[in-house]
């Protein structure tokens, strides 16, 4: 068996890890894997290298893909279907292992279903927003990587009290990752693209907790509507400064977490044995706790909104 391994998308946290856990076990079994740079536009254009397991071992941890990827619209395109097959034919490619995030997985995936392309999809992103999984690769390492610089803002913010933080996570257009962080980090406050706010509410609320505990912390997503006037609204009606961070992309590129190494090497095995058995078509999902095979194309809804419940605790609702 041969695989063609590609990255489509945003780059995330443990995908290293596991296309060295892929071609690891490749290796083992007696099959062999190729990767594709520049995602699926360059897989069309014959982009293929072979992988070298030593160096995959001592980067398996890093952050970001040994692979490079893209979010060219490639398999849109006239012929796109033909030019695939063209490819895998003249590498021998027996089948697909495909990294990529909610809007990857949605429209790629039903493609390669009607171009009858073997693929096993891992769901990667940072953000956690697919549908059909409760959890994608990635996603822990940025809030470790999160918390670690609230634990910065922490230790300045006891120094010299008297002044509100604001930490600006990714997250796009949904609020799962920023919500993650505020409520494991204990933010006093927490702002969802999902769910609007009164500027008001949220200054009141935050002059308390600093009249109470000395400073006080928001946590917001990249894409809360009026983002860009909180630095100058929350200070004119609460009377406090405001100190505001952006994590930005460095927190895509974050070292793998223990537990997204382990996901990534789970997720990688069960892709490796469904490809070996021969299915069409799947998944690697999480659904309570467990990680098992789906087969078939991923929902084409979106994600259900954030906990509700979850952000009404963070911000005393």
């Amino acid at each position: 068996m041969k695989t063609a391994i590609v990255v489509n998308g945003g780059d995330a946290p443990g995908i290293n890890a596991a296309i060295a856990a892929y071609a690891r076990l490749a290796q083992e079994g007696g099959d062999q894997v190729l990767g594709a740079q520049d995602g699926f536009a360059g897989l069309l254009a014959g982009g293929l290298t072979e992988l070298d397991r030593a160096l995959l071992t001592r980067l398996s941890g890093k952050g970001g893909s040994i692979l490079r990827s893209s979010r060219e619209p490639v398999l849109s395109e006239p012929e796109a279907g033909d030019r695939l097959r063209s490819v895998m034919r003249a590498n021998a490619i027996d089948n697909l292992l495909v990294f990529g995030g909610d809007g990857s997985l949605k429209h790629l995936l039903p493609l390669l279903k009607r171009w009858g392309t073997p693929c096993v999809a891992l769901p990667t992103t940072i953000d956690n927003d697919v549908a059909g999984t409760d959890y994608t690769l990635g996603h822990d390492s940025a809030c470790n990587f999160a918390l670690a610089a609230v634990e910065g803002i922490r230790a300045t913010a006891g120094a010299l009290p008297g002044r509100i933080f604001m930490l600006e996570t990714l997250g796009g257009h949904t609020g799962y990752l920023a919500l993650a962080i505020a409520y494991a980090s204990g933010a006093d406050a927490v702002l969802l693209p999902e769910y609007g706010f009164d500027l008001d509410w949220l200054a009141g609320r935050l002059r308390r907790v600093v009249e109470d505990a000395g400073y006080a912390l928001v946590v917001l997503c990249e894409f809360v509507p009026g983002i860009d006037q909180l630095v100058e609204e929350i200070p004119r009606r609460s009377g406090i400064r405001v100190r505001y961070s952006a994590l930005g992309h460095a927190q895509r590129g974050a070292e793998a977490s223990h537990y997204d190494r382990r996901v990534a090497r789970e997720m990688s095995r069960l892709a490796w044995r469904a490809l070996k058995d021969g299915l069409r078509l799947g998944a690697v999902a999480l659904r309570d706790g467990q990680l098992s095979l789906r087969q078939g194309v991923m929902p084409l809804e979106d994600k259900a909104p954030p906990d509700y419940s979850r952000y009404a605790r963070v911000n005393g609702l």
